[in-house]
């Protein structure tokens, strides 16, 4: 799509209205462009290919009037989102008004127009059509990382189910459709996959996080898999909450302990380790879906209503759980698998930095650049600079390996 930036499309069939409207906003808007049109039809084709950021159209006009054009630009959801102020002689009634409004005009100015309103006017739709663009762009972007975590979650080894405070299952992966046979069927709710497999056991633990404000809890349960086969499962569940703070769901992981119980504890220790790292990668994420919803909830100050409901839609649809405390309980984790490493890391080097104390923590596990740069969502760039400087402060050679070094403390 041709796309102007600032632009301001005026539509009527009277030249000399066209060029008063254009004559009384150009002194303030200097930098827009100003497109016209003398019917409805005309002026649609240019809104689909210029894409303006503003239309002042008139009502009664030969072919497709005002009325019509506000439809069809509502209906086609490449041109909805543009503001359009109803301009009109002839259709001056408070029933004219509502009806304009009711087929999708923000606001309406009667002619003959005065300079003082249609400059107070015009600037407010602008302002508002900023605002919509911003929150687009938002939204746009939540959605993209809301995209990027399910498909996360896709590919982890482990059924991972997320679910409400009634057991309704709001979204899980692919391993849990496999593991539960989910494809074929009407979601059921969560306790009922468990209705045989201590299901009083999962209400009584989900209750620590629902009534006692549990940021984390663990435990172990058999199950029976759709294929009739039992596994040894440790649950592994952390709170999802809503706009207001409260808890709204649980995102549960169940982890396959019957395969691992049959492997030597070093491998036994390596898929604790994976597990954890599972749990920071989906921390990390949820913590950046945060930072977005914040900036979001900045815009429901606004003075404009439109502007405050928008936001709250998009704040209500795409908000995801943060856990102020998730660092502190990766740590928690992370100490379980390797017992003391922090303790023996802190004794021999007093004075690394928290942030590199995390950086050692990610290479203890083994992981690349770029899954760092992946979950700590900066560049691998600043990751290898980062190692390098890590490097400095532990007295390493050239030769030396950091993740050799660390896998000794």
């Amino acid at each position: 799509m041709n796309m102007i930036d600032n632009s301001i499309l005026v539509v009527d069939d009277d030249p000399m209205i066209v060029q008063h409207i254009f004559e009384t906003l150009h002194e303030e808007h200097q930098s827009y462009t100003f497109l016209q049109a003398n019917n409805g039809q005309v002026a649609f084709n240019v809104a689909l290919q210029k894409h303006p950021k503003l239309i002042i159209t008139d009502w009664d006009m030969p072919g497709m009037n005002g009325i019509e054009l506000i439809r069809a630009l509502k209906a086609d959801l490449r041109t909805a989102d543009i503001p359009v102020i109803m301009a009109t002689g002839v259709m001056v009634t408070s029933d004219h008004l509502k009806y304009a409004l009711e087929a999708g005009a923000v606001d309406f100015i009667r002619k003959p127009l005065d300079a003082i309103e249609l400059k107070a006017r015009v600037n407010a739709m602008i302002t508002l059509s900023d605002h919509i663009g911003e929150i687009k762009l938002m939204g746009d972007t939540i959605k993209e990382f809301n995209y990027f975590l399910q498909n996360l979650i896709n590919i982890l080894p482990y059924p991972v189910v997320h679910y409400d405070a009634e057991g309704a299952i709001l979204t899980f992966n692919q391993s849990f459709v496999k593991a539960f046979n989910t494809g074929n069927e009407i979601i059921k709710s969560y306790y009922e996959y468990f209705k045989n497999d201590s299901a009083d056991l999962h209400a009584e633990n989900d209750r620590k996080i629902f009534e006692k404000g549990a940021s984390e809890i663990k435990y172990e349960s058999e199950v029976a898999f759709a294929d009739g086969s039992k596994h040894e499962v440790v649950f592994t569940k952390v709170p999802v909450f809503g706009n207001n703070g409260e808890v709204k769901g649980i995102l549960a992981v169940l982890g396959d302990l019957t395969e691992l119980k049959q492997q030597h504890e070093q491998t036994l220790q390596k898929q604790k380790s994976e597990l954890a790292g599972i749990s920071m990668r989906l921390a990390q994420t949820s913590e950046l879906n945060e930072k977005m919803m914040r900036d979001i909830d900045k815009l429901l100050t606004s003075n404009d209503p439109s502007v405050r409901e928008i936001a709250a839609n998009i704040a209500a649809s795409y908000r995801l759980a943060l856990n102020e405390n998730m660092w502190t309980e990766f740590e928690k984790r992370f100490n379980d698998v390797h017992v003391d490493f922090y303790l023996r890391l802190s004794a021999k080097h007093p004075d690394l930095s928290s942030n590199e104390r995390k950086l050692c923590a990610f290479l203890r596990l083994n992981m690349s650049t770029k899954e760092i740069a992946a979950v700590t969502f900066q560049n691998g760039k600043s990751i290898d600079m980062a190692r390098y400087r890590l490097r400095k402060r532990l007295g390493l050679d050239a030769d030396d390996s950091l993740q050799n070094y660390l896998a000794q403390v």
